[in-house]
């Protein structure tokens, strides 16, 4: 039975990574963009970034930012914030883990693609798999 169960999460998994995929493909796919206004540019959401800023955003930022931690720290989805939101935050650097000195650790392009995934994955985003995409 156990097995099973690992195989039909595993099955979805991958499918969901899979239909990410296809949503942000590299090659012939349309690819989203967003305004940053950090550096004054545009940036392509690509699939390849996005799983850079998923897994700096798991590493770095749930370390602190998860439900119930003991650091007083905000918990924090990628649905926390709209994607103005998230630019906001990353431009104006004005919340607490700027100004401490924890993001002194990542590099200026490891924040940007923290932003891009957050950005992609917003609140006001549509995806057609979640139920708040429902109307």
């Amino acid at each position: 039975m156990k097995e099973k169960i690992a195989v039909i999460v595993m099955a979805a998994a991958f499918l969901t990574l899979l239909s990410q995929g296809l949503a942000l493909a590299e090659d012939g796919g349309e690819a989203a963009y967003r305004f940053d206004p950090n550096i004054q540019s545009s940036r392509a959401l690509e699939y390849k970034n996005l799983w850079a800023g998923y897994n700096l955003f798991k590493s770095n930022c749930k370390s602190c930012h998860f439900r119930g931690n003991d650091k007083g720290a905000q918990f924090l989805d990628t649905d926390s914030r709209t994607m103005r939101g998230w630019n906001a935050l990353f431009y104006k650097k004005s919340v607490r883990c700027a100004k401490d000195g924890s993001w002194a650790k990542l590099s200026s392009e490891e924040l940007l693609v923290i932003n891009d995934y957050l950005y992609s994955k917003a609140y006001d985003t549509w995806d057609p798999n979640t139920a708040k995409s429902c109307g």
